[in-house]
């Protein structure tokens, strides 16, 4: 397999991971926030320092998405030119 290859199934993975990973964040938004009609709290809950489970989500995902890039980044750069 060559290096194009390799880091365009490197770059699809990445991608499928953080469709999963933000796929179960709005299907736990969305239905895990109630139960038989009531709302429950869910992602509404406090996690810590009085922020809801829902900001610390979300800010994971954009913390996440940035380390995937950056992982990305440097297992595809090319050693020969440096970029």
């Amino acid at each position: 397999m060559n290096r194009r290859a390799r880091t365009r199934t490197l770059a699809l993975l990445l991608f499928t991971l953080y469709c999963v990973l933000y796929g179960t964040f709005v299907l736990v938004a969305a239905f895990g926030t109630f139960h038989e009609g009531k709302a429950t709290g869910g992602l509404s809950r406090e996690a810590f320092a009085g922020l809801s489970w829902g900001v610390v989500g979300g800010f994971g995902l954009i913390v996440g998405a940035f380390l995937l890039a950056l992982a990305y980044a440097f297992v595809a750069r090319d050693e020969e030119t440096g970029s």
